[in-house]
């Protein structure tokens, strides 16, 4: 008898050790984040960033302005999504505060601006189609509209507006990384201006995401033309090195934040465990139309565990082991993960 409670009090204790698992804060356990995004729909994305993001076989983030010039093109617009890139709203006629842009959005009323708001997504769906939710970039970063005297409740209005049509969207010059548990959803901040950076200029602009281990995105405009421009080259390079350095996740503007929100969400119970198995229980409790993309987990292996195999929803799963460490990919929506020890 005395002997049977010591081996129950030892796998009890066996049981109390082994931790759940933990998300990565990048997919792969990859060391930062960049995002690609180019706003208002230019002519130099169709004919300059399309081939060289496709050289580097990368995906960037297209905010459109959904007015003519957009609709004129749109069977490129249609290429460039085909080929896995991204497509946002920017509104249908630009409108911001800035006194030098000709669609003032300080003469806006809330009625005109919904109509910017739902007009440019409902032609995106139309002409595009999204399966997966839509994306938004505020004109000229401005987050709302009217004159002086109403913009503190415009800015409320604005965002209800972009939420009932979009499920995230980026602001413009308020240069910040993203760390994933201080995301904002619906005011992601980006690197700040572009306009005239080199290579180096722009890697600088980087660093503070990279060496964070944060999410970095950037805002180009024009590219080899057009205005606040940047040079074809200085893209290009930095495009071949962020195709050189797969530790670093480099992903459209909506992947950014589904990864974020998927991780913030994920709820992870211990179910059960042994001496040489381990369940938990997985809840997700996000629109699986929306968010779809899979979550890397990491797993501490139990002491006295040199391996172990994974079961994803009672299927076997690819491990990856650096020292102690499992790392899994976990399609969403799945309900638990098992971990059983090698002999």
């Amino acid at each position: 008898m005395r002997h049977l409670v010591i081996l129950l009090f030892s796998t009890l204790c066996l049981a109390q050790t082994i931790s759940p698992p933990v998300v990565a804060t990048w997919p792969g356990d990859r060391t930062a984040a960049i995002s690609l995004t180019f706003d208002d729909a230019m002519a130099t994305h169709l004919k300059n960033v399309g081939p060289i993001l496709k050289k580097h076989g990368m995906h960037g983030t297209f905010f459109v302005t959904t007015g003519n010039e957009w609709r004129r093109h749109v069977a490129d617009w249609n290429q460039l999504a085909s080929e896995g890139n991204e497509i946002g709203g920017h509104t249908v006629h630009h409108p911001c505060l800035h006194t030098n842009i000709r669609q003032h959005s300080q003469d806006y009323t809330p009625a005109m601006m919904e109509a910017e708001v739902r007009d440019s997504a409902q032609a995106i769906q139309v002409e595009i189609g999204s399966q997966r939710g839509l994306t938004f970039a505020y004109p000229c970063g401005n987050m709302s509209f009217g004159p002086p005297a109403d913009q503190t409740v415009n800015a409320a209005l604005y965002q209800r507006y972009v939420s009932e049509h979009y499920f995230s969207a980026r602001t413009f010059g308020l240069v910040s990384s993203v760390a994933w548990d201080e995301l904002s959803i619906l005011t992601v901040p980006d690197l700040g201006f572009t306009e005239g950076r080199d290579f180096v200029g722009l890697l600088d602009m980087a660093a503070p995401a990279l060496h964070g281990h944060h999410w970095g995105i950037f805002t180009f405009h024009g590219v080899g033309g057009q205005y606040l421009s940047v040079t074809t080259d200085a893209l290009d390079e930095l495009a071949g090195y962020l195709e050189r350095h797969p530790e670093i996740w480099t992903a459209t503007f909506g992947d950014g934040v589904r990864y974020i929100q998927e991780n913030r969400a994920l709820r992870i119970h211990a179910a059960k465990s042994g001496e040489r198995e381990a369940r938990f229980d997985l809840t997700w409790p996000l629109n699986p139309k929306i968010y779809d993309l899979p979550l890397t987990l990491k797993w501490t292996l139990p002491e006295g565990w040199s391996s172990a195999q994974a079961y994803v929803a009672d299927k076997e799963a690819d491990v990856r082991q650096a020292g102690g460490v499992l790392l899994i990919d976990v399609p969403p929506g799945a309900a638990s993960v098992r971990f059983i020890a090698k002999p």
